[in-house]
């Protein structure tokens, strides 16, 4: 049996980053900012305060209300989406959860499925302590019950230079779990950098068009 903390099912993250379309102007929505974050909470899924992704530090007007925040005290991996209020405050206007994917071997997955995404970028945050992914899904009505995305991270070896240095050699694993085929969502995940012991990563995602390698050399923790 997989454990929980291995795999993400993506079922309420696959809509989560589309911002509804709004008139251009001044309107409710037009000056509204997206950050990645590490997102603290003061009491279970109350959303006090957040730190960017550029180190900036977000304190809430009003604690925000987040289900899938549920311990308190607790750093959370999110995209927030907010304006700016008066002084050092800000309005916040919704936060999505992100999943933070560890490196596990292959044999902890027991099958490893890589079915095909669109990959959009890969990008490592500023703060060097998260790689992040964003990609599209393929969705759709009428599959099977309970038809749902799941999402991994596979570390197949962990290869040492001559000179020392540590390269993660990784694989994004995804089983699309018979949820049909018939449009494109977008989502995003992080890989925690702390969790991959090395200076460098090697990244390979299968994608519609063939695999895909992004390389990156990590960021001093």
């Amino acid at each position: 049996m997989i454990k929980k903390s291995i795999l993400f099912l993506l079922a309420t993250v696959l809509a989560a980053c589309q911002v509804d379309s709004y008139d251009s102007g001044d309107g409710e929505y037009s000056l509204l900012t997206a950050d990645f974050v590490e997102a603290h909470t003061s009491q279970a899924s109350a959303v006090d305060y957040a730190v960017t992704d550029g180190g900036d530090s977000l304190v809430m007007q009003q604690p925000l209300s987040a289900d899938w925040a549920d311990k308190a005290d607790t750093l959370y991996r999110a995209i927030l989406y907010y304006d700016h209020a008066d002084g050092t405050e800000v309005r916040a206007r919704s936060i999505v959860q992100v999943p933070v994917l560890r490196p596990n071997p292959p044999s902890a997955f027991g099958t490893v499925r890589t079915d095909p995404v669109d990959l959009e970028s890969v990008w490592l945050s500023p703060s060097g302590k998260y790689l992040n992914i964003g990609l599209y899904v393929k969705v759709g009505e009428g599959g099977p019950q309970g038809a749902r995305h799941t999402v991994g991270l596979v570390c197949d070896s962990v290869g040492v230079s001559q000179a020392g240095g540590r390269t993660a050699y990784l694989r994004f694993y995804h089983d699309q779990g018979g949820v049909p085929q018939y449009y494109s969502s977008k989502t995003y995940v992080s890989i925690g950098c702390a969790s991959l012991r090395a200076d460098s990563v090697e990244l390979a995602v299968e994608t519609y068009d063939g695999t895909s390698v992004r390389c990156f050399r990590l960021s001093e923790q």
